[in-house]
């Protein structure tokens, strides 16, 4: 008998975990491109780094507003319509998503564009205005572009969303980066300099957005199924689109809202607390430019694809009734979130201070900050201290972006918003306190661990009683956890052996970025070969996960063989 008979969820499985790893590879090269952005960028605005991120998040919040629930809802319905062979409706829904989206990503730009003295001056970063403003056509350009993502994506094809991400990166490097140079070596000020390293962003989603047009324009793949001519009425349509891309954008909205809040919050609150102005800019700017974007980099590359390749897969199992396939492939998305998460956060908790340093340098960033309380740290100091904090928020972040699509696949996307509310709610609560404890500028990474550990927590308990998955957290998530732990003692054993051998052979710093990526080197070995030993021994993995993996099905088979997989009883087709 085949593997196929044997487990017929195998071939679904398989085909989102490739499309999840297409949109890995993408997202991979896009991170890339972007620390090669950011390095140069952060070591030429130096501290005024702070004044190009509050612009930029400005934009993420309006961005969030304008896109986030566009490419789910078109997606989603998409997969659904060409599911049921309904491929006319599926190029009609795309159609008006494009229209629509398309006016209202033309209104945030041109409200950003107007607003943008007001909003840096409320927001305590005046110097960001013209920032913002080099930015806000990007609005327009993205909305039109991340409704043909939703329309491709609903047909199971990456590759139109993952070449456009390419080139979006790519511009926003090459723009951005070329023009902050070239302004930077005229001796513009600061508000110049950021604005021209933003207006590579806006380059680049002018074109990712030529691109994804193009393509949809003569693209002779991923024809929708048409055996069904039906059509609903445009009106029914759009209701449809508003009904799923609202609930989703107001939740991605109110994720993005606490880097908002960052921006708002930070600066005056350590001011109130007696910090200098200076030094409290300064804590602000290492936390948003050196910890924030590396806590990003590794689930946003290697786990956020997950939630969006799941999304149309289990809506397509769920359009023609097969409940059962959408039950296994929800569980299987949530503990391979989970098994990939779990190292990559014990690598950022033992290792994030040498990250900084092989990223960003240690030099620029070692100046000594003289505290209200009379101690003295440096801004890698803190950086480093927040981003072991938000090391344990990997897990709970990588997990809530699955929790989040698989909602929105079951057509609950209005429970991820109620999560996420309550989720802020408390971010915004303990940030605001906690600024003016001893704790200071590492309040906001503590808040950020604790608004997704609730917000995940949360998210289960809709996929358990709304949606009557049988989801147990101890059963999915305790083995990968120990082995997490296990491979964290070896991780740290073999850091600590790595800068002791560094400083035998060598008498520079272990600082420096060619000390930092031996040490790391050394390190991710250590913790790659003891999280997949531990995993084999304590049997954390099963068999149908294995055999989502490239060359799952060798792999399974010789692991079996081995006595490292326990082979799982034969799944009936419903």
């Amino acid at each position: 008998m085949n593997e196929e008979v044997k487990n017929p969820t195998a071939q679904k499985g398989r085909s989102f975990l490739r499309e999840a790893i297409i949109l890995t590879v993408a997202s991979f090269a896009v991170k890339i491109i972007g620390v090669v952005y950011k390095i140069p960028l952060t070591n030429i605005l130096g501290e005024s780094i702070g004044v190009f991120n509050a612009a930029y998040s400005i934009y993420a919040m309006l961005f969030m507003l304008s896109t986030s629930g566009l490419p789910v809802a078109v997606s989603k319905l998409v997969a659904a319509s060409n599911e049921k062979g309904r491929g006319l409706e599926a190029k009609r829904i795309a159609k008006l998503a494009i229209i629509v989206f398309g006016v209202i990503g033309f209104a945030f730009a041109a409200a950003l564009i107007i607003f943008a003295p007001n909003i840096a001056e409320w927001t305590g970063h005046s110097d960001s205005a013209l920032a913002m403003q080099m930015i806000a056509p990007a609005l327009f350009f993205i909305c039109v572009c991340a409704a043909v993502r939703g329309y491709f994506q609903g047909l199971r094809n990456m590759y139109p969303t993952a070449i456009s991400q390419f080139i979006e990166a790519f511009f926003k490097l090459t723009a951005g980066l070329g023009a902050v140079i070239y302004a930077n070596s005229c001796g513009a000020s600061i508000p110049v300099q950021a604005a021209c390293a933003i207006c590579g962003v806006t380059v680049g989603t002018f074109f990712a957005m030529v691109f994804i047009l193009v393509y949809r324009a003569f693209t002779k793949k991923s024809k929708p199924n048409t055996s069904d001519p039906t059509v609903d009425s445009d009106k029914k349509l759009m209701n449809l689109i508003v009904l799923v891309a609202l609930p989703v954008t107001l939740t991605a909205a109110a994720l993005y809202f606490s880097q908002f809040l960052d921006t708002v919050i930070i600066v005056n609150c350590l001011v109130d607390s007696g910090e200098s102005e200076a030094v409290a800019k300064t804590l602000y700017s290492a936390y948003t430019g050196l910890s924030v974007p590396i806590y990003d980099l590794l689930p946003a590359t290697l786990v956020f694809p997950i939630a969006t390749s799941i999304l149309p897969a289990i809506s397509g199992a769920l359009a023609v009734k097969k409940t059962g396939n959408a039950a296994r492939l929800t569980e299987q998305a949530i503990r391979v979130s989970g098994i990939i998460a779990v190292p990559c956060g014990v690598f950022l908790l033992v290792t994030g201070r040498h990250c900084i340093s092989l990223l960003y340098g240690a030099s620029k960033w070692s100046a000594p900050l003289t505290m209200a309380d009379g101690s003295v740290i440096t801004a890698l100091d803190a950086a480093s201290m927040s981003l072991c904090v938000l090391a344990f928020a990997v897990f709970f972040i990588s997990i809530v972006s699955t929790t989040n699509s698989l909602l929105n696949a079951y057509g609950k996307p209005h429970l991820p918003f109620f999560a996420v509310l309550i989720g802020i709610a408390v971010l915004t609560g303990v940030e605001y306190g906690l600024l003016y404890s001893p704790l200071g500028i590492y309040a906001a990474p503590v808040s950020s661990l604790v608004c997704y550990c609730i917000v995940m927590l949360i998210d289960i308990f809709f996929l358990r009683r709304r949606c009557g998955v049988k989801l147990k957290l101890g059963g999915m998530f305790a083995r990968p956890v120990i082995c997490g732990a296990l491979s964290a003692a070896a991780t740290y054993g073999a850091y600590i052996g790595a800068k002791a051998l560094w400083g035998a052979i060598s008498d520079t710093s272990n600082e420096t970025r060619i000390a930092s990526l031996f040490i790391l080197a050394i390190s991710g070995i250590a913790l790659v070969v003891s999280y997949v030993v531990s995993v084999l021994v304590l049997r954390a993995i099963k068999e149908d996960e294995v055999r989502l993996l490239p060359f799952g099905n060798r792999i399974a088979g010789k692991l079996i063989a081995l006595g490292w997989l326990k082979k799982e009883a034969a799944i009936i087709e419903e």
